[in-house]
């Protein structure tokens, strides 16, 4: 199956009734931070933000809590944190592709900073999750990890030095135009998300009206007072900042 087709496969009807997954997307990453109840109030209110604005949203979730979101936010796509390459067998402790579909996941992060896999690795991780239809955003921490990553035709490569990882945010990335033109180039049909110290939704603007299909962010969201208004703060700004670059191009 062609990684194409993958984006458009097995998905929940109540997902793919809604929208596919598409540019401006914002994905919001809880780690460990939260419990279930306040991953799903964060969710759902996230997706309704979605919703109102036109944005693709991904929250990306332990893998326990996977069915349970999914369920409780339709209007979400929701990620697993992990992967194990290893196909159905008599492992134990070890996270499938065939489970993460079984638990209702759209997709799955792979090669975060925290949680970094081999070339090898990787890009069997990549094939058995194309595999199996569910969605891929792999990391990538430079211009050289990133073109690695192209050859793996996931669908969204997240870009993200890990020096701007949990930073105060204001950075500039100056990186975004070329890599995306690279990447129109190479993987056109490869969403390029930019996130690392997206701190504050004008941080998530600046990123989005810079070029990126995609932002995302986690403590500016999960640390802020009411998550959920944050959540639809960051949404707004992922759409505007989207908008302001497509006005620009077309000048």
């Amino acid at each position: 199956m062609s990684r194409s087709a993958v984006q458009q496969a097995s998905l929940p009807a109540t997902v793919s009734q809604v929208r596919r997954l598409s540019a401006p997307m914002f994905e919001i990453g809880p780690k460990n931070l939260m419990r279930l109840a306040e991953i799903v109030e964060l969710a759902v209110a996230a997706g309704r933000a979605g919703e109102t604005h036109g944005v693709s949203v991904v929250v990306t979730v332990p893998t326990a809590l996977i069915s349970r979101v999914s369920s409780a936010a339709p209007n979400v796509f929701v990620f697993a944190q992990e992967m194990s390459v290893q196909s159905l067998g008599a492992s134990v402790g070890r996270t499938t592709a065939e489970s993460l579909v079984d638990a209702g996941a759209h997709g799955v992060m792979l090669n975060h900073d925290s949680n970094p896999l081999d070339a090898e690795a990787l890009a069997a991780a990549v094939e058995r999750a194309h595999d199996n239809g569910l969605l891929t955003m792999v990391c990538a921490g430079s211009d050289t990890e990133a073109r690695t990553v192209f050859e793996l035709q996931p669908t969204i490569v997240l870009y993200e030095p890990p020096e701007l990882i949990g930073t105060a945010g204001g950075a500039d990335r100056p990186w975004i135009a070329a890599i995306n033109r690279e990447a129109a180039t190479v993987v056109p049909e490869t969403l390029m998300m930019h996130a690392g110290g997206v701190a504050v939704p004008d941080d998530a603007y600046r990123i989005m009206s810079a070029g990126a299909h995609a932002t995302g962010a986690t403590s500016g969201v999960i640390r802020a007072a009411s998550p959920s208004e944050a959540a639809a703060e960051f949404i707004a700004a992922t759409r505007k900042g989207f908008d302001a670059a497509r006005a620009q191009h077309s000048r």
